[in-house]
């Protein structure tokens, strides 16, 4: 999954405009191919001690899915980071243990929540809340918090904490199951 993000990203890249001075972007873009790098989104967190307020943001995708399910993924374009999420659209989603896997892909009610260091390093949510404290027809906002385990044989703990995000959903040629 984050490597086609990574794909993804890369290949939408070519096409958007960055201004210099922190990264911060002034390209629109009307969604068609779902993602989006203009200047309608916040996204923040703090890890290892150090607040992230992303200035360039790339939205990969945001999308308010059949069965009251939300799907959020993001790149903060300066450091390659990716987050992804995929949780309920009301209230508080927590997830705990979660390991990518087959059966995960094809449960469309898995609860997800998975990170790709600026070091191309997965790390999957092992103790992660997500609330949603805004959702309309337009955007959604809410907060993050929790610890991630590396996906290496002796999995590495990264803890986020203090994450904030107010998205606009993003539109899509193609019908997202």
């Amino acid at each position: 999954m984050l490597v086609t993000s990574c794909i993804l990203f890369a290949c939408s890249s070519n096409g958007s405009a960055s201004a210099g001075n922190g990264g911060a972007s002034n390209a629109t873009s009307d969604n068609s191919g779902g993602g989006s790098s203009n200047g309608n989104g916040s996204f923040s967190y703090t890890i290892d001690g150090n607040k992230v307020d992303v200035k360039s943001l790339y939205i990969n995708g945001v999308k308010n899915l059949a069965g009251g399910r939300l799907k959020i993924e993001v790149t903060n374009t300066p450091t390659s980071e990716v987050f992804n999420f995929s949780i309920a659209n009301t209230g508080i989603t927590t997830v705990l243990h979660y390991s990518p896997s087959l059966s995960n892909y094809t449960d469309k009610k898995s609860n997800e929540a998975e990170y790709m260091s600026h070091k191309y390093k997965n790390y999957y949510g092992d103790s992660v809340t997500i609330t949603i404290t805004s959702i309309d027809a337009t955007h959604v906002a809410g907060t993050f918090s929790g610890e991630y385990l590396s996906d290496d044989k002796k999995p590495v703990p990264l803890e986020i904490t203090d994450g904030s995000f107010d998205l606009p959903f993003t539109k899509d040629r193609d019908k997202v199951n």
